[in-house]
């Protein structure tokens, strides 16, 4: 097949892999169904075509479609990088830090539990060895997460839970990896195959991803610091990032290239938008996602062009297999989900999970390309026997189906019999909240341009529009007291994070500051909404609480008289802890003006008192810091009136700069609109002439 014919087709796909999004969102489905479905009706219509010349596509173009130089490194080494990467832009390493034990031992206890569980299943009816069971059973080990994600925050799931389901689908990956390296080498090798071996691919390999990635991504903050925010250059250099760390993690280092590409993008999130400019980085997210997104819909639905013939050896015995495989898969993800959640939650690591939200995750495990991929791997090995290679191929790739096109379609039905979606009345005043004052900015804007054009159509058109909007203080009148004090509590919450945002953009904090900040104050919602005031006063305390790296730090100047690690933390927690005595000085104000009207007096002043109670605690703890080291707090205190100091005079630089830019802008338009007025002037007689010649 010639190379233009190759990019023909791909882009052919492409475009109309585009459409899937808007059907997938009429149908109600998740996208990856919508492209899986398209590809394999594809991929049979090709079929059906070549058996029966003249039906329906031409043979040349129905053996082109199905003869797509497509292997298993296509999806490995090109697809596969750029979504997972892509998914990793997005984590905050602020809250993966404070989940990391709970996400660690999800993504490794799912992965054994199912592996383990559906072998054992298959193991006494597959009339196959133990080794291929194991091999099959980690090929569909690992889950996709995406429709379950969608839903949750669709339907408002408490943000932590999120973050764990999406937190585990990026670490079991490469331990269902690890695993199916270990059973391929124990199939292919056996004699190879050693303890260390083992230790090797489950601690060594993961490890040496991570440093990997994380040297790849510093190595990428360092060269673009000469880009002098060149949005182009930084996102160019960008595409090196994952398919380097990948290759270097898989080819030289034989380390986990899966972890090493998920350290990278974690890296890049976490240090990339403190170093370069809001607008480079908001276009190096949006380019990666448009380039995920090409990667999904060729991965789906090439995958899928290959369905036919991975299954052309199923029997109907192998459905009855895929039956025995789904059910153990199920039930082992129950043990895991409703196992590990109490036990998280019983050493304090989790405060564990709804029967609700564990069944949807349960019954949510969708699986995916990772699948299909490495199905599609086994098949080309001519090390593995054809039997196995068959079995597994079939199975794998007849599971991955039964996920998406069983459990995919019922995922939003079981969300609405659980009642999932039906908002509560907190979260009904929320949303009330929000659009009565989106709508008195909406009005606003109407009355001012009615009053600029001297007419009423405008601002009445855009009244009536909004009549329909619940008045926030009839939504909450049926309100419980201690339900408006936890809508209070979280009202201030939110305005505390775009206070935070606000001042980041100002450069009046920095960074790092803001990050922490930010993803403090998502954690207080989460604490607010399941204990109310205790969830925000427990909340509080975490606030000025020491972590394990503060207590190192310490540890380290009074043992061994190193200071730098103490200073570095010292001046964090002083700056945080100032920048959130200011935003409490704005919130109870905020609190007095914008709440009273909506939720009346008592909520509100509980409200105040709870802010109250909470600036007492930070400002003993800034009083602290300030008696222990009155030198450095006063260095401290200078650096951040300067760094105010500084974003201010940028600021006014840059409003004078502006001005002077639309003076001139100004000057030089006026000599074209008086050349422009004299043109008028000469054709207004040539055009009554012309008229009256008519």
């Amino acid at each position: 097949m010639s190379i233009t014919t190759i990019v023909a087709l791909v882009a052919l796909v492409i475009a109309l892999g585009s459409l899937a999004r808007p059907v997938a969102r009429w149908l109600r489905l998740p996208m990856s169904i919508v492209l899986a479905g398209g590809g394999l009706a594809l991929g049979s219509l090709c079929l059906y075509s070549l058996a029966n010349p003249g039906s329906l596509f031409p043979a040349e173009f129905s053996e082109q479609v199905l003869n797509l130089p497509v292997g298993s490194h296509l999806f490995l080494y090109v697809f596969l990088p750029t979504l997972i990467f892509q998914g990793s832009l997005g984590v905050d390493m602020h809250r993966i830090r404070e989940d990391f034990v709970p996400i660690l031992i999800l993504a490794l206890g799912a992965v054994v539990v199912a592996t383990v569980g559906a072998a054992l299943a298959l193991w006494p009816l597959a009339g196959m060895p133990l080794l291929a069971c194991l091999l099959v059973a980690s090929l569909i080990a690992t889950t996709d997460p995406v429709a379950v994600i969608a839903i949750f925050r669709e339907v408002g799931a408490p943000e932590r839970l999120t973050r764990l389901v999406e937190g585990e689908s990026l670490f079991n990956d490469a331990a269902a990896i690890s695993l199916f390296l270990i059973f391929t080498m124990a199939l292919t090798d056996p004699g190879s195959l050693s303890a260390f071996g083992i230790a090797a691919s489950l601690v060594l390999l993961p490890l040496g991803g991570a440093v990997l990635g994380w040297l790849v991504a510093q190595a990428f903050l360092a060269l673009s610091r000469s880009l002098a925010d060149d949005r182009i250059a930084f996102v160019s250099l960008s595409l090196a990032v994952p398919y380097l760390a990948y290759w270097l993690a898989e080819e030289l280092f034989e380390v986990s290239g899966i972890i090493a590409v998920v350290s990278a993008g974690v890296t890049l999130a976490t240090f990339a938008p403190g170093r370069i400019a809001g607008g480079t980085w908001r276009h190096l997210n949006d380019t990666w996602e448009q380039l995920a997104s090409c990667s999904a819909i060729l991965i789906f639905v090439m995958t899928s062009l290959l369905v036919p013939r991975l299954v052309a050896d199923a029997t109907p015995y192998d459905l009855f297999l895929l039956m025995v495989v789904f059910v153990a898969t199920l039930v082992a993800r129950a043990v895991v989900i409703f196992g590990c959640f109490p036990l998280l939650a019983r050493f304090g690591l989790y405060d564990g999970v709804s029967r609700s939200y564990a069944v949807v995750m349960i019954w949510g495990g969708l699986r995916g390309s990772m699948t299909l991929a490495l199905a599609l791997a086994v098949t080309e090995n001519p090390a593995i026997p054809r039997p196995v290679a068959a079995f597994v191929a079939t199975i794998a790739t007849g599971y991955t189906l039964m996920t998406l096109f069983v459990q995919g379609t019922t995922l939003r039905p079981l969300i609405q019999r659980l009642r999932l979606d039906v908002l509560s009345g907190v979260d009904r005043a929320i949303r009330d909240l929000a659009l009565s004052a989106t709508s008195e900015k909406v009005r606003a804007l109407a009355g001012s341009m009615a009053e600029r054009f001297r007419t009423t159509e405008e601002r009445d058109g855009v009244d009536d529009g909004l009549d329909v909007i619940v008045d926030p203080v009839t939504s909450t009148s049926n309100l419980k007291q201690e339900e408006k004090l936890r809508l209070a509590l979280i009202t201030l919450s939110n305005r505390q994070r775009e206070i935070v945002l606000a001042h980041f953009a100002d450069a009046k904090i920095s960074p790092a500051i803001a990050r922490e900040l930010a993803a403090e104050a998502r954690r207080r919602l989460d604490l607010i909404r399941a204990g109310g005031k205790s969830g925000y006063m427990k909340a509080n305390e975490a606030e000025v609480g020491f972590d394990r790296l503060d207590q190192l730090s310490l540890a380290l100047q009074r043992r061994l008289g190193y200071s730098r690690l103490l200073s570095t933390r010292l001046a964090d927690r002083f700056e945080r802890l100032a920048e959130i005595s200011l935003v409490i000085d704005r919130l109870i104000p905020f609190a007095e003006a914008e709440l009273r009207p909506v939720l009346g007096r008592e909520p509100t002043e509980e409200a105040v008192v709870a802010l109250k109670e909470r600036q007492s605690i930070v400002e003993r703890e800034i009083a602290a810091i300030r008696l222990q080291y009155p030198a450095y707090v006063a260095k401290l205190e200078r650096a951040i009136i300067a760094r105010s100091v500084h974003a201010f005079k940028a600021r006014e630089i840059e409003r004078l700069k502006s001005l002077r830019r639309h003076q001139r802008r100004g000057r030089a338009q006026r000599p074209d609109r008086a050349r422009s007025s004299q043109s008028v002037r000469d054709a207004a007689p040539r055009a009554s002439i012309s008229a009256s010649t008519r």
